[in-house]
């Protein structure tokens, strides 16, 4: 019976730390950092700003995914003074680098667990 208790704690073990992988997994690389509405937003600040100029959208307009232009492009668009768009933009970059930080935490939490659990229960059979 100990054993068997024994086996079900590390197969426990392993479900958890696949769970806790492909979580990490897909918050990391399957979400965005912006909402739908804010990338679109940005997208139409450059497009107003930088209309004319294909140089100017083809490298600006494949940033908007990305937290930090999203608030630099607000800014722009409100006029905000130079100090107020860097304590805008340092703030959602540093709100995701937090987020980024849990996510890839939960991916070695994951890795960890799995491979923890495989190799125990590999020995184990021997």
């Amino acid at each position: 019976m100990s054993q068997a208790n024994f086996s079900f704690r590390l197969m426990f073990l392993s479900v958890i730390g696949a769970l806790a992988l492909a979580g990490g997994l897909y918050l990391q690389f399957g979400t965005s950092a912006v909402s739908l509405a804010d990338k679109q937003r940005c997208e139409k600040i450059i497009l107003d700003l930088y209309g004319n100029s294909e140089e100017a959208k083809s490298a600006l307009l494949p940033k908007c995914s990305e937290p930090g232009m999203v608030a630099m492009m607000d800014a722009k668009a409100n006029n905000s003074g130079a100090a107020s768009a860097a304590q805008s933009i340092a703030g959602a970059n540093q709100s995701d680098i937090g987020t980024s930080a849990l996510n890839f935490g939960l991916i070695g939490a994951g890795i960890g667990l799995l491979l923890g659990g495989i190799i125990s229960l590999l020995r184990r059979k021997k």
